[in-house]
């Protein structure tokens, strides 16, 4: 078996399981982090001494928390504020791979697992961005937690449609291979 068929054998067995696990990974990860900043307004509010939990900060998380819980709307949403079309969360069939000949299937593969790249990079950009939003959190200037989750979230939603981000350079710089 050489690397071509490897990968694209990894790439047909991979993927369907790979998306299922992010989506379940974030309707959890939104789940506990709603309920979680809910326990903590419910428990800043009845036991005195503890640190005060502000309105913006506790909408934040909630806001944060349905966005992982609806990720795939999420990523389609980030995709079509820069570009249109919908979203194909499966294997990628990227027209310019005809180029590559017997490696077109080789091409669509490594194209599909950079797709699931992009969902994984889009689950850390919401992570990141709520790291940001909660108060007492942050890094006091050293690290710019906002940009670096706008940049994953955008760079994500991208990956996820790597054919067309392909098929838009080659048509905005004029590149043919």
């Amino acid at each position: 078996m050489d690397l071509a068929s490897m990968i694209i054998a990894a790439a047909n067995s991979l993927t369907g399981v790979m998306w299922g696990l992010l989506w379940s990974l974030g309707a959890l990860v939104g789940f506990a982090y709603s309920g979680s900043v809910l326990r903590k307004m419910q428990l800043a509010s009845i036991q005195p001494g503890r640190r005060p939990i502000s309105a913006g900060g506790t909408m934040m998380v909630m806001i944060i928390g349905a966005m992982l819980f609806n990720l795939s709307g999420t990523i389609g949403t980030v995709w079509t504020t820069f570009s249109s079309g919908q979203a194909n969360y499966g294997a990628i069939s990227w027209s310019g791979a005809e180029q590559f000949g017997e490696f077109k299937e080789a091409v669509n593969a490594v194209l599909t697992l950079a797709s699931l790249a992009g969902g994984f990079c889009c689950f850390k950009g919401l992570l990141l961005l709520k790291k940001a939003s909660i108060d007492g959190e942050s890094s006091n200037g050293a690290d710019d937690l906002v940009w670096r989750a706008l940049t994953h979230l955008i760079a994500g939603a991208g990956l996820v449609h790597v054919d067309k981000m392909i098929d838009a350079f080659q048509e905005t710089f004029k590149l043919y291979w």
